[in-house]
């Protein structure tokens, strides 16, 4: 009787163990990626309920990094210049952390002007001190000057970026922050294979602070870049003295399933990526998982990160990893080709590829677009993740342009007595320099900011003559469930934007060409598995429109991540109030925040 307990007992766990796998298993190939191995069982249908396994909650380490800003002499494009960099390296460091993890990084200002370091696409839960954006949630780190952001990652995974938001600092000063599930889950994950990081940039062969302060001076037009690079090399495409430039080589082993992380940190221009003979598999976007796609090519816009995977199934040789352009303006853009090698270990072929993958036009709107609508969340979500109906919701429509704004009586104003601008809802945000928004809303009522703001566009003020220039901001309560529509207001010209929001990922539920419609176009919102982003783009001719939930108290910052337009003016700030409980409110400052000269 015993042993046949015993044996009753044992079958019956064995049953669940088998059935707890076996419910795993979909999950698992579905956040895996494609796999070489042609003995694999198929794929089940990709869940769309259930979140990532997860174990039980443990705490990581704290993780420290120590960045020293400092000037460092890098030759490109046929020229030798001093750079802002982070410990010396173009692009700077890259951390690496788990899902959860709090990271210290310790920044020591040993440059010539003030700068504050930005973790783009990280939550930071009620923690705005840490946020970085210049003058906004900080005043700069002075040269000589050091201070300690504390990072609070919570649910993000994969790759996010993090880089100086001061002035243009940001084309020298960045790297790429890669966030991995605890070791116990990377099974389920496409982040157990190799992987590797790729940073693109651009390259000016002018000092960004001249430019930058030339442009927030007199609004000029964006200064030429001299080209881009990839992990901080132009690409053999490029030629100085006639000798082509250096190349990155990423060398794998034939067989092998293989991660990129893809970081677009250039200023302006949209990039396509494609790898000769070789599919992607996008698996997130933003610091959230999507569900898996195949594609030949995959489409960033500035700020933007990806994770795709790869199979290396090719003859053994090497191949071109191409980025192109995109643009969907009037304005010209480079068209460089930034190039880098794919190369396998012990290449046996000796005819070398020198084909270029194949790339959507430079002017293809239809493409990009239907690329950019692939994008799904991994899994469903509820209605307490996306705001569901539009009774309750607060709606914000933002129209996005490029402006003017009246300068008459000022110095360096053109004899036309406009300058350049950007706005949203006609709305230039002047970031104030004697204190920053944050410590003021802290502090109580205050004349840094204005709260009146036009939550929607009217005729009157679409139609006249300027923008208008001030520090207005977007006040909402605890818990709002938000929807902001971004409107495109220069059909052609100035083509679309990549509009970043701090603090916070959202849902985009919507996009379309023309004119968004308050009464018809919700009717085709997705709210069951929109893509969670950080940064979404609105095209030239259309409309993108995003959900969340306004539950992260603070100041965050939300501005188009063209740099110029950033620079003219296409920037507001969103203050969310403290809710009623202790975990809903903000955070007390941080001891050593810096000083904001008078």
């Amino acid at each position: 009787m015993c042993c046949s307990w015993k044996m009753m007992s044992f079958l019956i766990l064995t049953f669940l163990a088998l059935s707890c796998l076996n419910d795993r298993l979909p999950v698992a190939r579905a956040l895996a990626g494609p796999n070489p191995s042609p003995q694999v069982v198929p794929r089940r249908p990709t869940p769309t309920t259930r979140p990532p396994p997860r174990s039980t909650p443990v705490s990581p380490p704290l993780a420290e990094y120590y960045f020293t800003v400092k000037e460092a002499n890098f030759t490109k494009f046929c020229e030798t210049r001093a750079i802002l960099t982070i410990n010396g390296s173009y692009p700077g460091p890259e951390i690496r952390v788990q899902r959860g993890q709090r990271v210290r990084v310790h920044v020591l200002n040993k440059g010539t002007y003030g700068i504050t370091i930005h973790w783009h696409g990280v939550k930071q839960p009620r923690n705005p001190w840490s946020d970085g954006p210049e003058n906004v949630t900080q005043c700069p780190i002075q040269p000589g000057k050091s201070f300690t952001y504390d990072v609070i990652l919570s649910d993000e995974i994969g790759t996010l970026w993090w880089h100086a938001h001061s002035g243009w600092s940001r084309a020298t000063v960045h790297g790429a922050l890669v966030i991995l599930p605890p070791a116990n889950e990377l099974q389920y994950s496409p982040y157990r294979f190799r992987d590797h990081t790729l940073v693109f940039g651009t390259w000016y062969n002018q000092d960004l602070k001249e430019i930058s302060d030339i442009i927030a001076a007199n609004g000029s037009a964006i200064a030429d870049a001299a080209g881009y690079t990839l992990n901080g090399l132009p690409g053999d495409q490029v030629t100085c003295n006639n000798v082509s430039e250096p190349i990155y080589n990423m060398t794998v082993k034939r067989g092998e399933t293989h991660l990129l992380h893809l970081v677009h940190a250039a200023m302006h221009e949209p990039q396509y990526f494609g790898i000769m003979g070789h599919n992607l598999t996008v698996v997130a976007r933003d610091g959230a998982l999507v569900k898996p796609f195949s594609t030949a090519y995959v489409l960033l816009h500035p700020g933007q990160t990806m994770d795709v995977t790869f199979v290396a199934n090719q003859k053994q040789s090497r191949y071109y990893m191409l980025y192109r352009y995109f643009d969907d303006s009037a304005v010209n853009a480079s068209a460089q080709n930034t190039t880098g090698f794919l190369i396998y270990s012990n290449p046996v072929d000796p005819v070398v590829n020198t084909t270029f993958p194949t790339l959507p036009g430079a002017t293809d709107n239809s493409t990009a677009f239907n690329f950019t609508a692939k994008l799904r969340s991994l899994y469903s979500r509820t209605e307490k993740e996306v705001p569901r109906g539009n009774v309750n919701v607060t709606r914000i429509i933002l129209t996005v342009r490029l402006d003017t704004v009246n300068c008459n009586g000022s110095s360096n104003c053109p004899s036309s007595g406009s300058k350049l601008a950007a706005s949203f809802n006609r709305i230039s945000f002047a970031a104030p320099t004697k204190l920053d928004v944050l410590r003021a809303y802290f502090r109580g009522p205050s004349s840094i900011y204005n709260t009146s703001y036009l939550l929607t566009p009217n005729e009157e003020v679409e139609n006249a003559t300027y923008a208008y220039q001030g520090t207005n901001v977007i006040e909402l309560n605890y818990g709002d469930p938000v929807e902001i529509v971004f409107q495109a207001i220069d059909f052609g010209p100035a083509g679309g934007h990549p509009l970043h929001l701090h603090g916070y990922s959202f849902f985009q539920v919507g996009m379309n060409n023309g004119t968004f419609n308050s009464t018809t176009d919700p009717a085709s919102y997705n709210t069951d598995d929109p893509p969670e982003l950080n940064t979404a783009v609105v095209f030239g001719s259309g409309w993108t429109a995003v959900r969340f939930f306004a539950r992260n108290p603070g100041v965050w910052f939300m501005h188009c991540h063209f740099e110029s337009h950033a620079s003219w003016g296409m920037a507001t700030a969103l203050i969310v109030k403290n809710g009623a409980k202790n975990h809903q409110k903000l955070r007390r400052p941080p001891i050593g925040l810096p000083s904001c000269r008078a």
